[in-house]
């Protein structure tokens, strides 16, 4: 399957006020990922192990990450699960091809496994990638009598979940390790966190504390176990608290009518524009500010834009900022959210660096 990379360094983003979120159950059948170039293949019914949709994106150091799932549509258990990543430019040039595993070791009869791969390196020229699956072998099962009681997942700068997990099985549970999973509305894979546990005795329970980075594309979520020996069942996280009401999900430094700046010269305007996402259904007024540093750290420009969230279907703005620079050197553009008694509503955006030549 080959796409697009759909996000870039901002997919970490935000969340917050006491509000609960209802979430819904995570487990839905596979998508098949699309052929690529439009070759035709058996139909998802006559394939036993499928590709799921998948989703790429930069990470902040560079690279870039693929997520997905694979789905065992066989009467026996699965391993050694190899996914190939081709990483392709624009003109679909390969600039780089890497195997990666599942993050389970054994995939069950119809169930999913998630996985995670990243580039080698940092490559600004990956544009879009394409997933096939590799290889597998037939495994022998794993007794699915871990249990996982999770507490509400906390939505913030990132995700937080704290829960328990009981060992039913006979002897310990060794090398338990816990996934956290965040899909979109699509049933995409948007975001992994995972935690592994010391030894689990027979009959015994521990605690656990799973943390993720936030995308802002989640919407459901589920967490699931993999010892030596034992596996859980896909558990839904049914609750989700959020502390902070709006999401920043995106800031881009441009000219007046929208494009980009190869530099920006002085005494030419500047656009700062964000795209926010509220969670809640009450009205909210807000206040959008920028500020813009020297990297000094002496501030050079604040400025605002003003609006209001209505609930329900209105609760996606983008709002945007006008700066002029007078000043050659190098810049960084910091965006806050805060209501009308200068609470924040969204976590501080992430820093867009801006240079000056002129």
């Amino acid at each position: 399957m080959r796409m697009a990379i759909l996000s870039a360094l901002f997919l970490g983003l935000l969340l917050s006020t006491d509000a609960a979120l209802a979430a819904s159950s995570a487990q839905q059948p596979c998508v098949p990922a699309t052929a690529p170039g439009g070759e035709n293949l058996p139909s998802p019914t006559s394939i036993k192990v499928l590709v799921c949709s998948s989703y790429s994106y930069k990470a902040p150091d560079g690279r870039t990450v693929v997520l997905g799932e694979i789905q065992n549509n066989n009467d026996f258990p699965i391993t050694g699960l190899k996914v190939g990543i081709t990483f392709e430019d624009a003109n679909s040039n390969v600039l780089e091809y890497k195997t990666g595993t599942t993050l389970l070791q054994v995939v069950e009869p119809n169930s999913l496994a998630p996985f995670s791969i990243s580039s080698t390196k940092a490559d600004p020229s990956i544009t879009q990638v394409s997933v096939n699956l590799a290889g597998f072998t037939s495994a022998s099962p794993k007794d699915q009598i871990l249990t996982i009681s999770p507490g509400p997942l906390q939505f913030s700068d990132t995700l937080t979940l704290a829960g328990t997990i009981k060992n039913g099985g006979k002897t310990a549970s060794t090398n338990t390790r816990l996934y956290l999973i965040s899909y979109d509305p699509f049933q995409r894979v948007v975001a992994i966190g995972n935690e592994t546990l010391p030894a689990i005795g027979p009959g015994e329970t521990a605690n656990f504390t799973l943390t993720s980075m936030a995308s802002s594309r989640a919407k459901t979520f589920e967490v699931l176990a993999e010892s030596d020996d034992y596996q859980s069942l896909p558990t839904d996280v049914t609750k989700v608290l959020a502390s902070l009401p709006v999401i920043v999900e995106g800031t881009n430094v441009t000219n007046p009518s929208g494009a980009s700046y190869p530099t920006i010269p002085v005494d030419a305007p500047v656009k700062i524009t964000s795209s926010l996402r509220y969670l809640l259904d009450a009205p909210q007024s807000y206040t959008y500010y920028v500020q813009i540093k020297k990297f000094g750290g002496q501030v050079a420009f604040i400025g605002n834009s003003t609006g209001v969230f209505l609930g329900g279907n209105d609760n996606e703005h983008t709002e945007s900022v006008s700066w002029t620079p007078t000043s050659a050197g190098s810049y960084y553009v910091e965006t806050y959210v805060w209501d009308s008694n200068g609470v924040p509503l969204a976590s501080a955006g992430t820093r867009v660096n801006i240079v000056l030549v002129r």
